[in-house]
């Protein structure tokens, strides 16, 4: 069966506890909700609504999420990379696999926006192969794109396919 094309607005889908893994939480006492907005047909993406008090830990992202902070803040640390400040109007994105240490001072709610990605090898045949179907394309002769056709007597033809 085919979600509703409209499930409801961050204000009317209620919140529910998620708690946060107990093993990557560092310090404070976090303590987050979240409300699933919409869900795709086939499962693998989805909308969420998120919220969380003040609290560090390191989060693991088993799928793609991009975010945009809807209020409060945070700050997020990954190895090798610089600290990067969130506040409302910044997004970010974490690819799947990702280990990402938020730091949330007091509050933080975000709009999240989540793809199950395919494993790696699988993304990169099919961008192997999506590359390889547009230089075909671009080889093949297209209609329309020579001269006018002429009919038996000698008149300018409209192209057909155009």
């Amino acid at each position: 069966m085919l979600e509703p094309l409209l499930r409801g607005t961050p204000k009317t889908v209620p919140f529910q506890s998620s708690p946060i893994n107990p093993r990557w939480i560092e310090a404070g006492d976090p303590r987050a909700r979240c409300a699933i907005l919409a869900v795709s047909d086939d499962r693998l993406a989805m909308t969420v609504h998120w919220e969380c008090t003040a609290g560090r830990f390191t989060w693991r992202y088993n799928m793609d999420e991009t975010i945009y902070i809807l209020e409060g803040g945070c700050t997020l640390n990954q190895p090798g990379l610089p600290e990067l400040r969130l506040r409302p109007g910044d997004s970010a994105h974490f690819s799947r696999g990702a280990a990402v240490t938020w730091t949330v001072d007091s509050y933080v709610r975000k709009l999240g926006f989540c793809k199950a990605a395919p494993p790696r090898w699988i993304g990169l045949a099919i961008r192997l192969l999506s590359s390889a179907v547009r230089r075909t394309r671009r080889s093949t002769p297209v209609f329309g794109g020579g001269e006018p056709a002429e009919s038996e007597k000698g008149e300018i033809v409209e192209d057909p396919v155009a």
